[in-house]
């Protein structure tokens, strides 16, 4: 959806971007102190598994919009690959790991935008 402005206001999608963008990926010592660190400052910190989209947000949006294979129930396949970081929390210790991959995304798609990505 769009203002007279131009800008899109889709509360699913804002949503979703501060989930799971963060493009260019914040700088940290290492792929573990970075998952620690952006799941506190985003709030979800405790979660067990999470995914950061390091991309430019049109790549992410044209998923939605002939960039993406149709799996059913509105979810979406990349065509092509992402850079990514998987996050995933230790209960024992308290911590997440995290691992940087290429590879390709799930997204559900609503009005032509990604709201929840399948991790």
């Amino acid at each position: 959806m769009a203002l007279s402005n131009g800008q899109t206001w889709f509360p699913p999608f804002e949503q979703f971007l501060w989930e799971h963008w963060d493009y260019p990926k914040t700088p940290a010592s290492n792929q573990n102190t970075y998952c620690d660190m952006m799941m506190w400052k985003r709030g979800l910190y405790g979660k067990l598994k999470h995914i950061f989209i390091h991309e430019p947000i049109e790549k992410i949006i044209n998923v939605c919009r002939g960039e993406g294979i149709y799996l059913g129930g509105g979810w979406y396949q990349s065509k092509h690959f992402f850079s990514i970081t998987k996050c995933t929390f230790n209960r024992m210790f308290g911590h997440y790991t995290g691992q940087w991959i290429f590879t390709k995304i799930i997204i559900r798609c609503k009005y032509g935008f990604p709201v929840p990505i399948q991790e």
